[in-house]
């Protein structure tokens, strides 16, 4: 990740709170545990809660002090059992709590009162039971707060480090199975179900985990505060990270530029980025509803690799990372036909480019394969190569220099050939440096295969439709221009506090935003006068500021051409919408602006997760096109390239059939400047609908803002 790219959401680092990585560090290596609630009962078939803690910490070998809180009872499974934690010798570094809701807040004050400052609460029943439950967090929060306490969930199920035996969570994953192999992704998960689910497919897969975290509810300890944590960490080298919204966007994004310059990445799903998926999410883990589409722009912008599948956290976790700016120019090498015809189909629509191989590339091959007239791009070299040749024609592809990556698409395979099909690519790959993705697409047989190339770095997709997923996810959407698979709300320009016509206006051109000439005047003949200063053609429209959707209404007439026209439309419209109070209106008398494309822009304040910009097609189509895309503010040329890039009409901008291209740096800035407005304002949301946007900048028609 290159973090000159990279722009943070708003305001300055002073305004940021600090990332909690030292904290982090006392919950995933502490010397000793304390575990209250833990059920003494032996009839249970499954364990749960504070027994399933203290059984897994068994298993996993946990070598520190494991302490057992009970009311009566003196040894539970062989560890010691003491009544509270006031009867310890001195405070344990983790308090895990798995009492009743109701119990927690007491636990807290014991907490308190022997100072342990770090307490893992697995109790559900709290935000996600609704206001009671809202309130109830409340109040146990501000105690910990007040009290230097810092919490991970409540509704958590655990925080683990596989190498050190910390299995200090109640997942059924840790003791269903074969143990978790150590690994370098770290696994954090706002729902431990889906968090668990990830990991238990990772390892049946043969893939090692290094961490799982459970951040619950999250309401102090934060998933930011997890990334700064791993970000320092040399045996993590991918966070593979399961969220459904993001608290903070200025931390969240700090913590992303603290992973970047460790040369580490953050793998990510964000749940709850469609409104249907955010209603379940709001439901699940208190999610602002309207967030989703802003959390996934910020994501973007920031550089994370968004997946489209929670399977895709760990498949690309398991692949050797190469940087940030995953290339686009890819070799192929096939030896069966069909393989290779699946697999260009999918590289190809998820934006992979096949270049011609140049003339050394095709003597070398020559060599060995003489029956050949040409080498294509992709090249299908028979299974008569199989299996002694095939390493020298992967060798003369991936030494190409126009080839920056290389395709392998294998069947099942045959006569044995698979072992030194999986040797060849290995050694290629290890040779030249650069990236092998394999599509293997067999059944269990090559399964121990598979193992050993992702063990190597190889990325492996084991179905066609799982290639053009995770390829799509690596290179990202912004040269692929296909409709966007994700909803994008529509600006919203509706409410008793939004101000539109002339004041929205002249309050944009008073800071610097260039609007179209415009007077504002009163009766038909004043208005008409207005129009012979300004020139033909001319638009006229209502004035007043408590309008917003004039065109609805029939409040707007465009192209008007001389004075006549004007009287005549004037009359028109008074008729259309008379006053109640028999008051004459105002109308806005602006020049006719031609030519170039009708864009909507907007800027919105979303509290913490910070200020931003949205941009897409406009005019009186813009809730049928829904073709928007998010950006946090202030906003880079880059960051809004790409934005611009992910657009369904993405051509629109860079040049049409003969058409010049829009001039960015005129978007940029005005985005930048309505951003600034807002803030200086105390504004909530601005929008522009159209700005008319040609190739030596722009203007404003229309505007409005929400107080």
């Amino acid at each position: 990740m290159t973090v000159e790219q990279t722009t943070l959401p708003t305001h300055s680092d002073q305004d940021i709170a600090p990332l909690r990585a030292d904290v982090v560090r006392y919950f995933l290596e502490p010397q000793s545990v304390a575990v209250v609630g833990v059920s003494t009962s032996s009839a249970q078939a499954y364990k749960a809660g504070g027994r399933a803690v203290l059984d897994h910490l068994g298993v996993y070998g946990y070598g520190g002090t494991v302490t057992v809180i009970h009311p009566t009872a003196t040894t539970v499974e062989g560890r010691p059992a003491l009544p509270s934690l006031g009867a310890m010798d001195s405070a344990p570094d983790v308090v895990v709590i798995a009492v009743p809701a109701a119990a927690v807040l007491g636990v807290l004050e014991d907490c308190a009162a022997v100072g342990a400052r770090q307490v893992l609460i697995l109790t559900a029943g709290f935000a996600d039971m609704g206001e009671a439950g809202h309130e109830m967090e409340r109040s146990l929060l501000s105690f910990a707060r007040d009290n230097g306490i810092n919490v991970v969930g409540p509704n958590s199920t655990g925080l683990v480090n596989v190498r050190t035996g910390l299995a200090m969570s109640m997942t059924s994953v840790l003791t269903e199975g074969e143990p978790i192999p150590a690994g370098r992704i770290a696994v954090i998960a706002q729902s431990g179900a889906i968090g668990s689910t990830i990991v238990e497919r990772a390892r049946d897969a043969g893939v090692g985990i290094s961490h799982i975290v459970s951040t619950g509810n999250q309401r102090d300890m934060d998933i930011p505060d997890f990334i700064s944590y791993f970000a320092g960490l040399p045996e993590v080298d991918t966070v593979a990270l399961y969220m459904e919204s993001i608290r903070d966007g200025r931390r969240f994004a700090a913590a992303v530029k603290e992973l970047d310059i460790a040369g580490k990445r953050l793998i990510t799903y964000l749940g709850g980025r469609s409104a249907a998926g955010e209603r379940a999410a709001a439901s699940h883990t208190g999610k602002i509803i309207g967030r989703g589409a802003l959390e996934f722009g910020l994501l973007r912008a920031l550089g994370v690799t968004v997946v489209d599948d929670p399977d895709d956290l760990w498949v690309l976790g398991a692949m050797r990372n190469y940087g940030r700016e995953f290339p686009r120019q890819w070799g192929m090498v096939a030896y069966s036909g069909g393989m290779a015809v699946l697999a260009t189909e999918q590289l190809s629509a998820a934006g992979v480019e096949f270049p011609k191989l140049g003339s050394e590339t095709a003597d070398r091959l020559a060599a060995v394969l003489p029956n050949f007239a040409t080498f294509p791009n992709p090249l299908d070299v028979g299974p008569g190569s199989m299996p002694v040749d095939f390493g020298g024609y992967l060798a003369a592809v991936a030494d190409d220099p126009a080839v920056q990556a290389l395709c392998v698409p294998l069947p099942m395979g045959a006569r044995g050939w698979n072992g030194q099909s999986v040797k060849d690519i290995l050694d290629v790959g290890s040779r030249t440096g650069k990236p092998f993705v394999v599509l293997w697409y067999g059944g269990t047989a090559v399964k121990e295969h598979i193992q050993e190339l992702r063990a190597g770095g190889v990325l492996v997709a084991e179905g066609p439709t799982d290639l053009g997923r995770v390829v799509r996810a690596l290179l990202g959407p912004e040269r692929v221009n296909q409709a966007s698979a994700h909803e994008a709300p529509v600006p919203s320009s509706t409410g008793a506090a939004a101000v539109g016509g002339a004041p929205a206006l002249q309050l944009l051109a008073d800071h610097g935003l260039n609007i179209a000439p415009m007077t504002v005047s009163v009766g038909v003949e004043p208005t008409a006068d207005a129009a012979d200063a300004l020139g033909y053609p001319v638009v006229v429209k209502s004035a007043d500021d408590d309008i917003t959707h004039r065109t609805e209404l029939g409040l707007v007439a465009v192209n008007l051409s001389g004075r006549e026209a004007v009287t005549a439309a004037v009359a028109r419209m008074t008729q259309a919408q008379p006053r109640l109070d028999g008051s004459a209106a105002s109308w806005l008398v602006q020049k006719m602006i031609g030519g170039g494309v009708e864009l909507v822009l907007t800027v919105r304040d979303a509290d913490s997760l910070g200020v931003f910009g949205s941009v897409g097609v406009g005019g009186a189509a813009v809730e049928v096109l829904r073709d928007i895309e998010q950006v946090p503010l202030p906003c880079d040329l880059p960051t809004l390239r790409k934005a611009l890039a992910r657009l369904a009409m993405a051509e629109l901008f860079v040049g049409f059939r003969g058409s010049d291209p829009l001039d960015e740096g005129w978007i940029l800035a005005t985005l930048n400047g309505m951003g600034e407005l807002l803030r200086s304002q105390g504004l909530a949301e601005i929008e522009v609908n159209p700005a008319i946007v040609g190739a030596d900048g722009g203007t404003i028609i229309d505007a409005l803002y929400v107080r």
